[in-house]
């Protein structure tokens, strides 16, 4: 699997408007989100993302100030991923294939770095972030959004029943398996305690078990 890794200010700016401007995912139990986003950065981004009541133009501000910083350093964090992955990611894509006992399903995913404190994703677009600053946590970043990526493409039929936002909270609960370092989000926490009661066969049975929970809960 190729992991193009890049850097676009534009998609850059755009996470602070989804994510920290108004927080527009699922919290799935985070208190204030945006808030806490908001605390982590520097207070001139802080001013720009609290002062300017209509959203394009802090879209404009927000690009205004990333395009003002130094390329350099997101190139350097952008180099040292790439080789990264050139030496462990087919290891990660090996380890995704035994949890699942599936094959990976797309051939090009792409990884677009970030200044933000979130790592959103699109699927539909297969892309998704990570920051450029924590190269020791970029890696399990990686694992986690390919385990999404994965789960998506072999369980979307779930959602139909399941409605969106317990579909995406048992999305996230999966990667308790993958990530188990990662606290999860709180209202992970009854899937967590279910999959920590018993042994599993294989992961399919875990989310047949997760499934079958949230929807009686």
């Amino acid at each position: 699997m190729v992991l193009n890794i890049k850097y676009s200010s534009e998609k850059d700016a755009k996470t602070y408007i989804d994510y920290v401007y108004k927080f527009k995912a699922h919290t799935h139990g985070r208190k204030k989100p945006s808030k806490q986003l908001l605390e982590r950065l520097e207070p001139e981004l802080q001013k720009i993302l609290t002062s300017t009541p209509e959203e394009k133009e802090t879209y404009k501000k927000v690009l205004e100030y990333l395009n003002k910083k130094d390329p350099k350093i997101i190139k350097d964090s952008i180099n040292k991923l790439i080789n990264r992955w050139e030496s462990t990611g087919e290891n990660t894509i090996t380890f995704l294939e035994f949890l699942y006992q599936k094959p990976f399903p797309f051939k090009k995913v792409t990884l677009y770095m970030t200044t933000n404190h979130i790592c959103p994703y699109s699927y539909e677009n297969r892309y998704f972030f990570a920051n450029y600053r924590f190269v020791s946590e970029q890696m399990d970043v990686i694992t986690h959004e390919l385990n999404h990526f994965m789960f998506y493409y072999y369980y979307y039929k779930l959602k139909e029943k399941l409605g969106d936002e317990k579909f995406e909270l048992l999305k996230e609960s999966v990667t308790f398996f993958s990530n188990p370092g990662q606290r999860g989000k709180p209202n992970e926490i009854p899937l967590r305690k279910l999959y920590k009661s018993k042994i599993f066969q294989n992961l399919e049975s875990v989310i047949k078990a997760g499934n079958k929970f949230l929807l009686k809960n």
